[in-house]
Order: structure tokens, then sequence, then C-alpha cells
């Protein structure tokens, strides 16, 4: 345990210089913030088994989308592959004036797709999470306590009608410059959902059914907001409330 910790501890000295290097590398995609290579603590002691424990990963540097992929950006895409349209859209193309929402109702396979058709990928979800909790090591994106106008998830004080268009919450956005990965839509990752290798109850032998969703969502509570939080979903199911960003390798 005292091993553990000093490993720990150690990673965080690291965290807080690897977060700082390599300005130049911010801005080089349109769209999408850099996140520089280095150690990671991914993961928690404290919560559900499935997430457990926090452990270190060292994981090389990628850029990933400031937003949520939006209808119209996902529309382009249909257009160009004739794939199938999402389960909401009618004749064609998304709801009026729903241009700058996110997504939703995709499935794994067509997040896949449209990220390969874009010259990207689905991040992994230690990606995910390590561009969501920033140097820090924050419990949200934006820090160790909760705030309501921060991002958009069900609440007993908030009542929203539903998704709203990305970038809505600006204070809640990441230390890398990414926002809502705390609320609007879930979002898919390219991991499967078992546990992490460190975990008690990790084999090699582990089946591979469900895919890890990270994120919370207007239907979800502050709760599952926290960077930490897994939830699983399988390939080819699809929810009006989960969507997906990219990721690109440096």
């Amino acid at each position: 345990m005292k091993t553990k910790s000093v490993i720990i501890f150690l990673a965080s000295l690291w965290l807080n210089t690897a977060f700082c290097a390599e300005k130049s590398q911010e801005n080089r995609y349109i769209g999408m913030v850099y996140v520089p290579a280095g150690v990671a603590l991914i993961g928690t002691d404290e919560g559900f088994v499935c997430e457990k424990p926090r452990h270190v990963l060292f994981i090389k540097g990628f850029y990933i989308d400031k937003n949520e992929v939006t209808n119209s950006q996902y529309k382009i895409f249909i257009d160009a592959t004739k794939r199938s349209i999402p389960a909401h859209w009618i004749n064609g193309t998304y709801p009026q004036g729903y241009e700058l929402y996110p997504v939703t109702n995709v499935t794994y396979y067509d997040a896949f797709a449209y990220a390969k058709w874009a010259g990207k990928r689905l991040p992994k979800e230690e990606e995910w999470e390590k561009a969501a909790k920033g140097k820090k090591n924050y419990i949200y994106p934006w820090g160790e306590q909760w705030e309501d106008e921060c991002a958009n998830v069900r609440s007993l004080f908030q009542f929203f009608d539903g998704l709203m268009p990305v970038g809505s919450y600006p204070l809640g956005k990441s230390v890398c410059g990414a926002f809502d990965m705390a609320g609007n839509a879930r979002e898919w990752t390219a991991s499967w959902f078992i546990p992490y290798k460190e975990s008690f109850n990790w084999n090699e032998n582990m089946k591979e059914y469900y895919k890890v969703i990270r994120g919370g969502s207007y239907k979800t509570t502050k709760g599952m907001s926290q960077v930490f939080r897994r939830d699983m979903l399988e390939p080819d199911g699809y929810s009006e409330d989960l969507g997906f960003r990219c990721v690109k390798d440096e």
C-alpha cells in the first residue's frame, strides 16, 4: 500500500509538468485540443467495483475534439457515405435548428465509421479520462466541487428539456479545453467494458460484450459526471442521450 501511494504521488508531480509541455502542439488541428504525453491517474478507489482501483498509466500525446460531434458534421458524413441516419432524424436530416446539437442515437459502429471517415478514431477510455480530469486529477472537468452552471445534467433543481448546443456550458470545460465532458450527451469510447488489468477480478480470458461509455448527460445525475465513472452498452445499441467525440494521434 505504501509503495502504491508513493507511485501515485510521483505521478501527480509528473502530471503538473506534463500538461504544461509542448504548447506549440495545441492548435495543429482545427476544432481539436492537444493532450500531451505523460502519466495519468485512472480510475478510483472509492467508486463502483468496475471503476477500481486507481492506477497509473502512461498515455501517448493525442488530440481530442473540443466538442461532441454535431448533427451538421454527421450529416456531411451521411451524405458522403449513404450510411443509415439516426433514429430520430426525418427525411434524411436532423430536426430544423439542431445543427449545433450533438448527434445522438448512433451505435458504436456508426461512431467508429464516422471517426475513420474523418481521419480520426474513437478515444480509449483512459484517453477520455485524462482529457477530462486534467493535470490536477480533478473529480469534475472544471474542479473538485460540483457547479450547476458547468454541465447539462438531470437535477431536482434543474429542469432541462434535453440536449443543448455543444459548448453551451463554457464554465465546465476541462483543463485541456474540451467542452461537455460532464454532461449534455454521454460518449462512446473504443474500450471494451472489462475490469481494469490492475483489478483483483481481471483475467486474460475476460469476454468482451459491451463498450465503455463515458461522461454524464441531460438524463443522468451529477454523480455520473465524475470523470472516473464507467457505463456500458452493446456496440449495436443506441440512445437519445448518447453521442461521441473523436481523437487523433499526434
